[in-house]
């Protein structure tokens, strides 16, 4: 089976994207600090902030040489940057090597798999929550990490993203409080005792469906039960308000599992929801984004298509002038 990590594509003379000017500003939080409130309302899918990193730690040799080799970096820095970057939270003081502990407090991974890291001037100011209004994302050819919303934000709401990638609460709370030090009290950790058992529930079982739908052997020889998976999978991240990369995951899971079965029709609508979602939460110039793109039209030249002709469909066979009850049916209908 494909990788379920679509590779990346380049721009081809993009230029970088530009947010609008006074959607932010930098303002203390009571019990977190320093965060971003929106001054104005911004509306979902709004690029909110595009910052390029003030040092990252591919400055580091080794392990012995972190602290000076962050010194060093930071003192080639113009003032500014360097006053920037130390004027950032940290979570250690008073512990021995503050230029590291910053780092640790304040870095963004330079893509998903990438054990690279960056410190950026403004994003790191960025507070989490674990039902977050905007997602984050590095484009590796603009260099910058982007802010985009994820829904809509009110004037004077903080800007948050989330610092894991999901998990009941138990699983959340371990994660931040290990690599942040901190316990976490946004509105999805807090949810009344009932109502949080309810969640918990939802998100291990989408933790599950997502280990499944990803086993190989069950997209050949089961896909309409991977394919069920992939719907069961929706409507979980449908109630628990999920707007990140797990929803783009799924699409793009769905679109291979229809792809490779000859299904070009389905394929196609899930490719174009892939694209929806990953706009929405990195843009136009999102690499992800511009690779994915020319599969709406043609699924075809996709890796994944063709191991059997099982669903065999064209494009043209998506069904048109259908009511959206209608067309979810028809959407799903291969799903058992």
């Amino acid at each position: 089976m494909p990788s379920r990590n679509s590779p990346s594509a380049s721009l081809n003379g993009s230029s970088a994207p530009t947010a609008a000017e006074g959607l932010w500003t930098i303002s203390p939080i009571p019990g977190k600090g320093n965060g971003i409130l929106a001054t104005k309302p911004i509306t979902s899918g709004t690029l909110i902030i595009s910052d390029p990193p003030l040092l990252t730690t591919a400055c580091i040799k080794s392990i012995s040489t972190t602290e000076s080799d962050l010194a060093h970096t930071l003192r080639s820095l113009p003032k500014a940057k360097q006053r920037a970057f130390l004027s950032l939270h940290n979570n250690y003081v008073g512990q021995k090597n503050p230029l590291s502990n910053i780092v640790r407090t304040n870095g963004y991974p330079l893509g998903p798999s990438s054990d690279v890291g960056g410190v950026f001037q403004h994003i790191s100011r960025i507070n989490h929550s674990c039902l977050p209004n905007a997602t984050h994302s590095w484009n590796a050819a603009l260099e910058t990490v982007t802010v985009y919303a994820a829904r809509d934000i009110a004037e004077g709401q903080e800007i948050m993203v989330s610092y894991h990638a999901g998990g009941p609460s138990w699983m959340r709370q371990q994660i931040l409080k290990d690599g942040f030090g901190f316990d976490c009290t946004c509105e999805l950790c807090t949810l009344p005792t009932e109502k949080l058992h309810e969640s918990d529930a939802r998100l291990t079982r989408a933790q599950e469906l997502d280990t499944a739908i990803g086993r190989s052997h069950s997209v050949r020889y089961t896909p309409s039960k991977v394919l069920q998976n992939c719907r069961t999978l929706a409507g979980i991240y449908e109630e628990e308000q999920i707007k990140d990369d797990r929803t783009s995951r799924l699409w793009f899971d769905a679109f291979q599992v229809c792809n490779m079965h000859g299904d070009k029709a389905r394929a196609s609508v899930f490719a174009g929801r892939y694209c929806k979602e990953k706009k929405r939460n990195a843009g136009e110039w999102s690499l992800d984004l511009k690779e994915m793109q020319p599969f709406v039209k043609d699924p075809g030249k996709h890796d994944s298509f063709g191991m059997t002709k099982d669903w065999e469909s064209e494009v043209n066979d998506v069904p048109r002038g259908v009511d959206d009850e209608a067309f979810e049916k028809w959407l799903w209908s291969k799903a058992t």
